[in-house]
């Protein structure tokens, strides 16, 4: 499996190139899109290799094959020679969540330097920083597999 970034249609899969095998699910709610952009790959990737698609055809949570339930995990990824506007989305944070009455049961993507005014979209490299999974509480239990 391969990192990228669709926003169009929701997706964003993060991590190295080509790493491992992963567990993925369905059951949550949250945003069909995060900008118009078609389909993108990084230029680098690093951290874990966990992804969302959150769009109307195909809608999946993926992360590491094993992953404990409540662990934190972290990523980022670099488009060179792109700016968000080239990449089609938009900055800002998305969240998608899922179950019932337990907190930070949630994905959330955070591009750009959201909440730092005057950060510029550069133009020379582009990095979706930020994006994370939290608080995977349950995860197993409340998301069907």
């Amino acid at each position: 499996m391969l990192a990228v970034v669709n926003a169009g249609d929701g997706v964003i899969i993060t991590g190295p190139h080509g790493s491992g095998l992963v567990d993925l699910y369905t059951g949550f709610m949250g945003p069909s899109s995060f900008g118009s952009g078609g389909p993108f790959a990084p230029d680098t990737g690093s951290g874990d290799f966990v992804g969302i698609s959150g769009g109307t055809i195909l809608t999946f949570l993926l992360v590491p094959q094993g992953y404990m339930s409540g662990a934190a995990l972290s990523d980022s990824m670099t488009f060179n020679n792109a700016t968000f506007a080239s990449l089609g989305v938009t900055p800002g944070t998305y969240v998608w969540t899922w179950g019932t009455g337990l907190a930070n049961q949630n994905f959330t993507l955070q591009i750009g330097s959201v909440g730092v005014p005057g950060v510029p979209d550069g133009g020379s490299t582009v990095s979706l920083l930020g994006f994370g999974l939290v608080g995977l509480a349950a995860l197993r239990q409340k998301l069907s597999c």
